[in-house]
């Protein structure tokens, strides 16, 4: 009677904990579950993406008239990758050419780019609409009836954390979202916190930081991080149970469940013969 009392006790314990663990799991699995909160119809007008320092431009020069060549000129940075490594005489916001580069203007430290004839233009802290106004006016004076189409070379933002893929992830176009660079990264892991995304931009010389909820949807969209910068950090913070586990000794752990399972085993065969002797 009393091994079947100590049976049904051991199985009543781990009825218990598996009671506990399923819990801890509902409990755990509520950070998958995006966008849940605050899911009222919302407008989302992403933003015009202003010019950085650093950041490599395209700009096309085109005239309206039927004759291009005058524009030739402006659009030698754009001709494709495969230039020399010699440093153009033209223009010395051009970016030296390689077989993997692109070309193209950048914006220099002091927020300028070098256009042939007409000499520095200011064009960070404008947007391609406004730089293309300026840029028309400029080129007024050698290219009749001028049209310019800008659009970014380099789109990068930086994806760490707990992601599937981290690293730099580059876009082809410069209205990037949170969402957008999550999907490039192959999603946040299993370990990762979803409440806790930090965006990490660089702004007139200082860095800001952004915490990005992605499981309440009207605080993710309403968000200044949720249109991503050129540049970008985006770190996707790890869970409490993650940093438990690298807080631990793995070999440590298995050693002492090892042996807390032969005590368990050892007590119940002994209480056994113990009790078979009687």
């Amino acid at each position: 009677m009393k091994v079947f009392k100590q049976a049904t006790m051991m199985v009543a314990i781990a009825f218990i904990a598996l009671l506990l663990a399923s819990c801890t799991s509902t409990k755990d699995l509520n950070q998958y579950m995006l966008f849940q909160n605050g899911r009222d119809t919302l407008a989302t007008t992403l933003k015009e993406t202003i010019i950085q320092p650093y950041d490599l431009l395209s700009i096309q020069v085109l005239s309206k008239s039927i004759n291009q060549e005058q524009t030739a000129l402006f659009n030698l940075f754009n001709a494709g990758t495969g230039v020399t490594s010699s440093t153009s005489s033209i223009g010395s916001s051009a970016v030296k050419g390689g077989d993997n580069l692109p070309i193209g203007y950048q914006v220099s430290t002091n927020g300028n780019i070098e256009v042939p004839l007409v000499g520095e233009v200011k064009a960070a802290g404008l947007t391609k609409q406004q730089l293309q106004t300026v840029l028309t006016q400029k080129l007024s004076s050698y290219v009749k009836d001028p049209m310019v189409n800008i659009r970014f070379l380099q789109y990068n933002v930086n994806v760490l954390g707990e992601v599937r893929q981290p690293g730099i992830k580059s876009f082809p176009t410069d209205r990037v979202t949170i969402i957008d660079a999550l999907s490039a990264a192959g999603d946040a892991s299993d370990y990762a916190r979803r409440d806790n995304v930090q965006v990490i931009r660089e702004e007139n010389g200082r860095r800001k930081f952004y915490t990005v909820d992605l499981s309440n949807s009207r605080a993710l969209f309403a968000s200044p991080a949720f249109q991503l910068q050129a540049n970008d950090i985006v770190y996707v913070s790890p869970s409490n149970s993650k940093i438990r586990t690298m807080n631990t000794n793995p070999e440590g752990q298995r050693k002492t469940a090892l042996i807390l399972g032969l005590i368990s085993a050892a007590s119940f065969i002994t209480n056994l013969i113990i009790n078979w002797n009687r």
